[in-house]
């Protein structure tokens, strides 16, 4: 199974970063055509036929983001059919049905919506008009059209996965009972880490020095760190005001019982180089990726939803207002100062949660962190 995971996985990454790289050189003929209005045949053709190619590609990722959707709802129907499991001989944990429908909804319309972006005109121009002037998002750009596909795909698969774990509580059992793989935390890191460069067109529109100037990176000022750390402990304070205020208007059976799996996530997390480890992964790829490259396109509004909505494992909670508007506060630190500082503040918010609790288990329990 696990090498059937990694083949998979493996074969996905191919195709994404073909699929990027391939967005990347159509844009940059695109571009020289802008300088060049007549074009020997040949190279109008490639340019054609590099078009087509990326169409095809990313109504492919559409394609599967339906297929997988489908593919929960199918998982949802079977692990309730006790019979069909034993005929199997299969284990299975039950998987809430209305979860995975709601799932395959939006599955079906993220597949519809990334189609229209690919064949239809009027419905990019709409998302120019509605991004407003201020943002780089440009219609006729494969890149940005792609990065808006990719998004919704991974946005899909994201809350598919969460169903198919059985949401928060069960996430938080197969972490428990199968704890945390610190190689695979770091694949994920630089994954990520690498699209947001193949994004950028490092290599291929960019070199490296302007690769990271689009992706508001830079070697951390004092200015980087006085404003990382003052943010990140600012959004933490913010974070205890909101469960304050939630607690207080919310029936303590309700609140322990919508914040119970976050916390188990978070008591699992029980070491400070682990702590340490979870909270650098996690400020790094996400800054990169959502602050650094996706939010100079789409603007800071819809990247923090999107920010938010991939968070989608804590729920109905405090901390799901609270994601938004962190994501809305790192953001505005991207743009006032840079990534670099957006990712101290990043990382100094959920290293201080995590912290805090570890030494607080510490002292309960009469050990040491």
């Amino acid at each position: 199974m696990d090498f059937f995971l990694l083949l998979v996985g493996g074969g996905a990454l191919f195709y994404v970063g073909l699929l990027l790289y391939l967005a990347n050189m159509q844009d940059v003929a695109r571009q020289r055509l802008a300088q060049q209005p007549e074009p020997a045949a040949q190279v109008a053709i490639a340019m054609q036929q590099r078009a087509t190619l990326v169409r095809w590609m990313s109504a492919g990722i559409a394609a599967m983001v339906f297929v997988y959707g489908l593919l929960v709802l199918q998982i949802a129907a079977v692990s309730t059919s006790t019979e069909l499991l034993s005929e199997l001989e299969l284990e299975m944990p039950p998987i809430d049905q209305t979860g995975a429908l709601i799932n395959f909804i939006i599955a079906l319309v993220f597949a519809v919506f990334s189609l229209r972006v690919l064949l239809s005109e009027t419905t990019r121009q709409s998302i120019r008009r509605r991004l407003g002037m201020n943002d780089i998002y440009d219609p006729e750009s494969s890149v940005h059209n792609v990065a808006i596909v990719l998004a919704l795909a991974f946005l899909s698969v994201s809350i598919g996965q969460l169903i198919v774990s059985g949401g928060v509580a069960g996430m938080a059992q197969d972490i428990e009972m199968g704890g945390i793989s610190t190689g695979l935390l770091v694949f994920q890191t630089l994954l990520l880490i690498a699209l947001a460069f193949l994004g950028v067109g490092m290599a291929i529109r960019r070199d490296m020095t302007g690769s990271l100037a689009r992706l508001g990176l830079r070697i951390p000022t004092s200015q980087d760190v006085i404003w990382g750390v003052g943010v990140g402990v600012s959004l933490y304070v913010l974070l205890l005001i909101l469960v304050t205020l939630w607690a207080a208007f919310v029936p303590p059976e309700q609140l322990e019982q919508q914040s119970a799996a976050s916390e188990q996530i978070a008591q699992i997390f029980n070491t400070i180089p682990l702590a340490l480890l979870i909270s650098a992964s996690a400020a790094i790829s996400e800054e990169i990726l959502f602050r650094g490259a996706l939010q100079p396109v789409f603007g800071l509004p819809l990247s923090s939803v999107f920010f938010a909505l991939v968070h989608m494992q804590y729920a109905l909670t405090p901390a799901t207002i609270i994601i938004f508007i962190v994501s809305l506060g790192l953001g505005w630190l991207r743009q006032r100062q840079s990534t670099t500082a957006a990712i101290i503040a990043h990382f100094v918010y959920n290293f201080v949660q995590l912290l805090l609790a570890i030494l607080a288990a510490s002292i309960i329990g009469g050990g040491q962190p």
